[in-house]
């Protein structure tokens, strides 16, 4: 890729991502986006790979394996305390002597995060619908990772800085606005969680746990509290891990669930990796899925066609339900990459 347009992507990226959730990412992307042989070594990342996302990441990865550096002397997530800048001279000479490590990282590795935090959208839409089906539910999470997000009913959320539901550690907060607070219903009927993924997040290997931390923003301390709390819970147990490259295999997968049970399939910042073809090819699998048996399929993305349809440059957080072979479609609200704010459109599902 020309630097020209790599440039662009770490402005987009401090601007519509780490602009008012991380400032000092937002310094940094800005100081990248000007510095050539930053740009040249981010131009070795994986194709298809979210550029800053994972440059960012390789460094993090670096520093948390060696925490003696005096670049880790910046970072909040290795010092447990926020400092107001990170010297872009002391970050730029590290990656220059990492160079061949950074490399290696973002030209192998990929971006599979585990924003715990988006539970606090998924919480209350999971738990309505599970409540007015008041049946067993089957629910799957396509592109996993590890897992986290399918345990968003053992963790507690607070809303607008009040506590709302729940008793746990893993706390999700957020921010209402021009909307009500959701209600959070209690969940009785049993349910039963499969993750898919084709790189499932092996929770026995610790180079997989460092590369998942890696992946979280350096000063968003509260999302390192919650990842280790997460990881303690033994419910994680209890998720079944599928492996599954193929948009068939995703296909083949859910429809082994039980049909006398409520579906649910979500995604949240997965589509954005597809191709066009491969998008349109996992929309036309929903509809075979959808002629064979009733399901709910929430999708959390940023990509080109959702922010068309409603004519937002946020977040879609949209429910499709399919009955009696018949397609539904609702605008649930607007949310940013993390779920620290969501404004609410339609809670009714």
């Amino acid at each position: 890729m020309e630097l020209e347009k790599i440039k662009e992507r770490f402005i987009a990226f401090a601007e519509s991502e780490c602009k008012g959730n991380s400032e000092l990412y937002y310094k940094l992307s800005n100081e990248i986006a000007n510095d050539e042989g930053l740009l040249k070594i981010a131009s070795n990342t994986r194709v298809g790979q979210p550029i800053p996302n994972i440059f960012f990441a390789s460094v993090h990865y670096l520093l948390l394996k060696n925490s003696k550096n005096e670049l880790a002397s910046y970072y909040p997530s290795i010092q447990r305390k926020q400092v107001s800048e990170i010297p872009f001279a002391i970050f730029k000479s590290f990656c220059l002597e990492s160079e061949d490590e950074i490399k290696k990282i973002i030209s192998t590795r990929i971006v599979q995060t585990n924003v715990i935090n988006r539970c606090a959208y998924l919480m209350p839409i999971f738990s309505k619908i599970i409540a007015d089906e008041n049946r067993p539910t089957t629910i799957i999470d396509i592109g996993t990772s590890a897992g986290l997000t399918l345990n968003f009913d053992k963790y507690e959320y607070w809303y607008n800085d009040q506590k709302i539901f729940g008793d746990s550690k893993v706390i999700n907060k957020s921010t209402i606005i021009e909307s009500a607070i959701p209600e959070i219903y209690n969940i009785s009927q049993p349910i039963l969680k499969i993750g898919i993924d084709q790189n499932i997040i092996d929770l026995t290997e610790k180079d997989e746990i460092l590369w998942l931390k890696a992946l979280v923003w350096t000063d968003q301390l509260e999302r390192f509290v919650a990842i280790d709390e997460a990881l303690k819970l033994d419910e994680l147990k209890n998720i079944k891990f599928i492996r599954a490259d193929t948009i068939l295999n995703f296909e083949r997968e859910i429809l082994k669930a039980d049909s006398n049970q409520n579906l649910i399939v979500y995604s949240t910042h997965v589509l954005y990796q597809f191709t066009q073809e491969q998008k349109a090819d996992f929309y036309a699998m929903l509809e075979r899925v959808g002629q064979e048996r009733d399901f709910y399929f929430l999708s959390v993305e940023g990509i080109k066609n959702l922010l068309d349809r409603y004519n937002t440059k946020e977040i879609v957080i949209e429910l499709t339900h399919f009955k009696n072979k018949q397609r539904t479609e609702i605008f649930l609200a607007e949310t940013n990459g993390h779920g620290n704010w969501i404004k609410w459109n339609n809670y009714s599902t």
